[in-house]
């Protein structure tokens, strides 16, 4: 497994009470990275509320409503080989544990499915716009999650 050597990560959470562990959320995110293979990143955690998450969906997406995450790339993403991950990811709390409250794990770890998704979105991937994409964007979304969950190297 390759180790993340450059990497800058920042998590904020706008939404009170806090409902992740900052801590553990910043540690599965390095364990993220290095399960990607990232040799580097720049990446901009937001964890938001719905209402908050329902203004950014509408001004940036164009979407009325919330969703659990946006992704926001710093440079241009291209599908394909890890390479550096950089941008923004913003995620909303109460939308991404009810999608997965049957899920097994903590918060922190369920959270983490829509972190992967957003880094996907981030190294390219594109699931609204090419089904072929989207088959191998969930596939690769699958591997990793459970990969990360279970400790395995890739």
């Amino acid at each position: 497994m390759k180790r993340v050597v450059d990497f800058s990560i920042s998590i904020r959470q706008n939404v009170r009470p806090v409902p992740f562990s900052g801590k553990a959320l910043r540690m599965l995110v390095g364990r993220l990275l290095e399960v990607l293979g990232a040799p580097s990143c720049d990446l901009r955690i937001l964890v938001v509320d719905d209402p908050e998450m329902a203004r950014w969906n509408q001004r940036f997406m164009g979407h009325e409503g919330t969703t659990n995450v946006i992704s926001f790339p710093e440079d241009e993403p291209s599908e394909g080989e890890t390479v550096r991950i950089a941008g923004d990811i913003l995620l909303s709390a109460p939308t991404c544990l009810a999608q997965t409250s049957d899920w097994e794990g903590t918060p922190e770890e369920r959270v983490m499915f829509f972190v992967l998704h957003g880094m996907l979105h981030l190294l390219g991937y594109d699931h609204v716009n090419d089904r072929n994409q989207a088959r191998r964007m969930r596939a690769r979304e699958l591997k990793v999650y459970r990969q990360l969950l279970s400790g395995a190297s890739v």
